[in-house]
């Protein structure tokens, strides 16, 4: 958002109070200046250009129960399988950090490590099977929990890139 805009919604908001005594017990301390006010209009309208996320892409949970209208039952496992993907993902991207490091001082010395340089390779490969099994796990647990219908409109978010895996 331009930042002559923001200075715009600044005077008209204090304007709706008054004038900038007024705006002030309006508002409080600090909310009639611009970048105060800048902060608050992201958080609350979504400007991605003050790092709000805003209203963006829904949650992966909440948008498969809108889009495959999931019962209660059906959403509150949808959750646990959805989180323990997410900590799967996470436990990955940690162990691919640690074997970047692992590398770089393999490669660091004046002649190459190269069982620490095979360790750290080995770690990514794990990390990514890991991944892989949890994601087949995921989906057969997913499979099982949906109906029909259900399991067509999966396969048609899937097929339209809707759903990345």
């Amino acid at each position: 958002m331009h930042p002559g805009f923001i200075h715009h919604w600044g005077r008209q908001r204090r304007g709706a109070c008054g004038d900038a005594a007024a705006a002030y017990a309006c508002y409080g301390a600090g909310a009639t200046y611009g970048r105060r006010w800048a902060y608050e209009a992201s958080r609350r309208f979504g400007d991605a250009a003050f790092g709000a996320e805003g209203f963006g892409a829904r949650r992966p949970v909440r948008f498969l129960a809108d889009r495959l209208d999931l019962d209660e039952a059906q959403v509150a496992k949808l959750a646990k399988i959805v989180e323990r993907l997410r900590v799967e993902r996470e436990q990955a991207a940690v162990d691919s950090r640690r074997a970047a490091g692992a590398i770089a001082d393999a490669l660091e010395g004046a002649s190459l490590e190269a069982e620490r340089l095979e360790e750290a390779t080995r770690l990514r490969v794990e990390a990514t099977r890991r991944v892989q099994e949890s994601v087949a796990r995921a989906l057969r647990e997913l499979h099982e929990l949906l109906d029909g219908e259900q399991r067509e409109e999966l396969a048609s978010l899937i097929r339209s890139g809707a759903l990345r895996l």
